[in-house]
């Protein structure tokens, strides 16, 4: 039995039809291996129950290699793409959760303990079993090891305290938590990150080696991380269904099929079908671009270089490199979204950015149709902004109302209405500049911190932003900086008005819920997030004495009859509901508060296609049309292509 928080389904768990126990097959390079003494048979490669993969259109064929370019030296769009270290994945774009290495789970009646039965028979990439003792050397030895420089992840983690992991058996884990966990499936099939997700087996019988507490010749765990990339480092072993074989730094990763990957077809075929995996880095988008529109890149969307601009440059390679423009949903409910800091040092600016009348103001003054018609082509739809439309809490009708609801809420193009607002709050023209200034006179002008390097789209979106919010007497300013640099100004939550984001997060919002709250130092009331983040913390009774930007890490109480205090306490509640109905009530509470406050975050023009590349001849690649809700790239909780399972992509042989 498996059991989801939304519903419980039993599982029949079918062979593979027409195939017995020990008639299995394997790729022809695999086969050669075998004849040759250097690998044990396919039979005693696999577990006793293997995953059975159906795939998307066709059985596939064996061989070719999967080429592809990236823009990150870490190599994790592709990592994205990887599933088989996970304990369980998300199907249907991210509406379900099934099995993985964990081939069924129970829970209690209240949903605080989980029991979790691993395949048996598992075995990392170079043949040795794995266990449970896996999962609990990361557990014990990395995650919870004070000097090992991996944090305890937040799922583990409740009000009550942390979460006690009992090793039942080699394969089988219970996880007893003092609270409800009620999203505990879903975390285990998030942020997979290719195999550096904050939930994972480590190889033991590798990693124990670099060990300090294992090997004398340690005495940090410097050599320890080093080893544990196994991006970065071949040696180490992986579950996944490519291994990585070569690494040139900065150049080139290449992967082989894993001969130990315990997936196969439903006619018995060993996967992967495709033999290699070639990642080439290019550090330049615009040489991204050039390369992938001229055919050197058989599939992929992310990372996020190609837009609707390029849609014509795909095509015009068609006759000539077999390539076609491929589109799915991002499941974004903002588009480029802006979103002013809650908890500026200014306090002029805190009160005027913390007044609902200033926020719809802004978005009133933008122009969504100049926007979706010059930047997205007219795809995706105009928006307010809100939370990923894919979020399950809005398919109900009370859902739905509220979502149309917080869409529209300022989302009309009425520049009048948002000078008439303006001038309600207090930011007027003082100088006869032609610019507007603060209600104490100073002068005003919006900062748009964005990430150097992000996407055209986003530069081109802003652009038209500044203009329409100069069009109502507001200067702006864009203020492009590096990824470390933005980092610093949310930690210390200096910033002034952010863009460079989407807020796709999903696929419920109380299991991701960092911008329906300000759960984090990096959303739009920084410091109230850190508050939260450490609330269970006992630093969140030190350093009261000091002002809230002089504490480690920086943050603030809010007040409580503030709608900050009050999205936070009806989401400690709906974080351990076990009835999703009462749960839900307490999320469209949440959203009344947005409408009735916001909106705290703007958007532009919401869930625009994302735009890849595929070849002729790449198989087993699914339509946009094909999948439930069109497609979910954007969140990095739903690792794409990963949920689309590429172990069964194939490249037609010729």
């Amino acid at each position: 039995m498996k059991k989801t928080v939304w519903s419980v389904v039993l599982f029949l768990v079918i062979m593979a039809p027409g195939t017995a126990l020990g008639a299995y097959s394997e790729a022809p390079m695999l086969q050669q291996m075998v004849a040759d003494g250097e690998l044990p048979p396919v039979e005693e490669r696999l577990p006793a129950e293997p995953l059975v993969i159906e795939p998307r259109h066709n059985v596939g064929e064996y061989g070719g290699t999967w080429n592809r370019l990236t823009v990150g030296e870490d190599w994790r769009y592709f990592r994205q793409a990887m599933y088989g270290h996970s304990l369980l994945r998300w199907t249907d774009d991210a509406i379900g959760v099934d099995e993985m290495l964990v081939k069924e789970w129970e829970a209690n009646e209240d949903q605080s303990h989980w029991t979790m039965h691993f395949r048996e028979g598992l075995r990392w990439s170079d043949g040795e079993l794995f266990t449970t003792d896996d999962f609990m050397f990361w557990w014990e030895e990395m995650a919870l090891h004070p000097e090992h420089s991996e944090a305890v992840p937040g799922w583990a983690t409740t009000e009550e305290g942390r979460v006690e992991i009992v090793q039942v058996d080699d394969y089988t884990l219970r996880f007893e938590f003092p609270t409800p966990q009620v999203f505990f499936p879903e975390y285990m099939a998030m942020r997979v990150d290719g195999g550096q997700q904050d939930h994972r087996p480590a190889p033991k019988h590798y990693l124990m080696q670099f060990h300090p507490d294992y090997n004398d010749e340690y005495d940090t765990f410097e050599e320890f991380e080093i080893r544990q990339l196994w991006w970065k480092n071949p040696e180490c072993p992986v579950l996944t269904e490519w291994m990585p074989v070569r690494h040139d730094p900065g150049q080139v990763l290449i992967l082989e099929r894993n001969p130990y990957y315990y997936g196969v077809d439903t006619e018995g075929n060993q996967l992967p079908y495709i033999d290699e995996v070639r990642i080439e880095f290019v550090g330049d988008p615009e040489v991204f671009k050039l390369r992938a529109t001229r055919g050197e890149s058989d599939m992929q969307i992310l990372p996020s270089v190609l837009g609707m601009a390029d849609i014509s440059l795909i095509r015009a390679g068609t006759n000539q490199y077999g390539i076609h423009p491929m589109l799915f949903g991002g499941g974004s409910g903002t588009g480029s979204v802006y979103f002013p800091n809650q908890n500026h040092p200014d306090d002029a600016r805190r009160e005027v950015y913390q007044d609902s009348r200033f926020l719809r103001a802004l978005s009133h003054a933008i122009n969504r149709s100049d926007i979706q018609s010059l930047v997205y082509y007219d795809q995706g739809y105009k928006t307010t902004g809100t939370m990923s439309p894919n979020a399950r809490e809005f398919h109900t009708e009370t859902g739905q109302e509220l979502f149309e609801q917080w869409r529209d809420l300022a989302v009309e193009y009425d520049p009048e209405k948002a000078e008439q607002l303006l001038d309600e709050v207090g930011v007027t023209d003082t100088t006869g500049d032609g610019y507007r200034n603060l209600p104490n006179g100073d002068e005003f002008v919006i900062r748009i911190e964005m990430w150097a390097d992000v996407g055209e789209e986003y530069f081109d979106s802003t652009e038209l932003v500044r203009s329409h919010w100069a069009d109502v007497g507001i200067r702006t300013e864009i203020n492009p900086v590096d990824w470390s640099a933005l980092a610093n100004m949310r930690e210390q939550g200096t910033f002034d008005v952010q863009d460079g984001w989407e807020v796709g997060d999903g696929p419920s919002m109380v299991l991701t819920p960092a911008w329906l709250i300000p759960m984090e130092n990096q959303r739009w009331a920084p410091l109230y997030g850190a508050w939260h983040n450490n609330i269970d913390d006992p630093i969140i009774e030190q350093e009261l004495d000091k002002d809230p930007r002089d504490r480690t890490p920086p943050r603030e109480q809010p007040d409580p009859d503030s709608p900050y205090a009050r999205l936070f306490e009806l989401y400690r509640k709906a974080e351990v509901e076990p009835d999703e109905e009462v749960r839900n009530e307490y999320v469209y509470e949440m959203l009344r508060i947005h409408i009735e406050n916001g909106p705290f975050f703007i958007g532009t023009v919401a869930n625009f296609p994302r735009v890849g590349v595929i070849r002729d001849g790449f198989k087993n690649v699914p339509d946009r049309d094909e999948l439930p809700v069109g497609g979910y790239v954007g969140p990095w909780n739903v690792p794409f292509p990963g949920y689309i399972l590429p172990a069964q992509f194939y490249i037609e042989q010729e």
